[in-house]
């Protein structure tokens, strides 16, 4: 019966009417959308507390049982953090089938990229900006519902099963990451997908862009940064009739140069592990609205109470939709506000003013030939081996690096997973004759002086190569 349902949920039939019923959703007003938002949270609460043994111990810690689901508030439930999640990952998650320690060594395992967890569940790792790995995971039902809501709210495609539009995405391609993982979603029936790896050198992917002629052009925002300066450069030519771009920081700058170089507007998705479709651009006003039918968010100051519009706080999340992984007042790393101005376009949704604490540094290299080169932050965002708790990177000279790592389990053999997941990665930017690194085990990595916050990736003091060229 499972595999019959989880067949249904991952279907094309399931996937467009998911996709008229977000469709629908954009035209209602808000007291419908609060109504549709606390209904979701009724459900999600009341499977959760039957379903994942951690939350019913949780919560019946803090006095709330099924039995207080029709009266709870949200702000009643107390705070989930990653690391309480990952400490007990076996028994957050809704299916028995799932353990920790067996998604690891399935993500671990190239041959594994590209590929669902046995066969159904979709796996995405992130150790994002808090350098904790996070593994989260969407079943069937979960996915198609996230993919709905992107390729209506986000990419804003227009279904034309006579002709199957090209996409192409730039980003880290080489394992379970978000944005790779929703490209190679994109359903097959209506998309040609090319991936292009951001990490591999720019002349291979701008040949093969030139080839592909995509209808659609989504990926890294300093990814497609490049690919804008390459097309203004005359090395890249072009037409894509949309552009995406999610997973680092859509600078003003950046924009600009996306839309001097392809003549569109790029809109700006603004993404997470823990949900791939929190919020995005309208195409009138090009203001960022949060999807709050399929989202609870909350943002806190520093003793869990809630800002005043237009001033920053930390981003609580609630995702309505994942019921295989149940992510209720989950704290993110994110600091944003809210906007209170109306927008002006047709979309019910609240807006966000600004989103802060997603920006790392890139790290710079000097080639034989004394051209800099570099690594992209998100390599080390997603950077995951089975045994890796937390890890900094840190540049100690112009192409050396010291990984600092906090290891749980067998340190041999981590730290040989350490290192060849680096060699890889040098390998593929063709730096691995150039650039050298050691790994040092430490208990604790501690936070930036300065900020008060941690830093995943502390870049050489004396930068030479500044923000991308011009991009930043």
């Amino acid at each position: 019966m499972k595999i019959i349902r989880d067949s249904y949920y991952g279907s094309a039939i399931y996937l467009l009417f998911k996709w008229a019923a977000v469709k629908n959703a954009e035209n209602f007003d808000r007291r419908h959308i609060e109504a549709l938002q606390t209904a979701r949270l009724k459900r999600l609460l009341k499977h959760t507390l039957t379903h994942s043994n951690f939350y019913k111990d949780f919560y019946k810690s803090h006095g709330i049982t099924l039995d207080h689901i029709a009266t709870v508030n949200l702000s009643d439930l107390p705070i989930m953090t990653k690391k309480i999640m990952m400490d007990n990952f076996d028994s957050v998650v809704c299916d028995s089938r799932l353990k920790r320690k067996e998604l690891e060594k399935f993500v671990a395992n190239p041959i594994n990229h590209g590929k669902k967890f046995q066969g159904r569940f979709q796996v995405v790792h992130s150790s994002g900006s808090s350098g904790t790995l996070g593994i989260f995971i969407y079943g069937p039902k979960d996915w198609t519902t996230l993919k709905a809501l992107t390729l209506s709210r986000a990419t804003k495609t227009k279904i034309n099963p006579l002709r199957k539009q090209k996409l192409a995405f730039i980003g880290v391609v080489d394992g379970h990451y978000a944005g790779i993982s929703l490209a190679q979603a994109a359903p097959p029936f209506l998309f040609d997908l090319l991936p292009l790896d951001i990490n591999s050198p720019l002349e291979k992917a701008l040949a093969r862009l030139n080839a592909f002629q995509p209808d659609f052009l989504g990926g890294y925002a300093s990814g497609v940064g490049l690919l804008a300066q390459a097309q203004t450069e005359g090395k890249l030519d072009i037409h894509p009739k949309g552009i995406m771009c999610s997973a680092d920081p859509l600078t003003p700058r950046i924009s600009k140069a996306i839309k001097q170089a392809f003549g569109i507007d790029p809109v700006n998705l603004y993404a997470a592990s823990e949900s791939i479709g929190i919020a995005a651009q309208c195409s009138a006003q090009h203001n960022m609205h949060v999807f709050d039918d399929w989202h609870c968010i909350e943002v806190l100051d520093n003793n869990l109470n809630p800002t005043k519009n237009g001033e920053f706080g930390n981003l609580v999340l609630t995702n309505l939709y994942n019921y295989t992984q149940p992510l209720i007042r989950y704290q993110m790393n994110d600091e944003l506000a809210l906007d209170e101005r109306p927008c002006g376009c047709k979309w019910p949704f609240p807006t966000i003013k600004e989103i802060a604490g997603r920006e790392e540094d890139f790290l710079w290299f000097q080639r034989a030939d004394d051209n800099l080169d570099f690594i992209h932050p998100v390599v080390f965002v997603e950077f995951m081996v089975p045994g890796l708790v937390g890890m900094q990177v840190v540049q100690t000279d112009r192409n050396r690096l010291l990984i600092k790592a906090i290891i749980s389990g067998d340190e041999k053999d981590t730290i040989t997973l350490i290192r060849n997941r680096m060699d890889a990665i040098l390998r593929r930017k063709q730096l691995d004759n150039m650039v050298v690194f050691d790994v040092e085990l430490v208990s604790e990595i501690g936070n930036d002086p300065k900020t008060g916050k941690y830093k995943l990736i502390i870049p050489l003091k004396d930068k030479s190569a500044d923000s991308m060229d011009g991009l930043g």
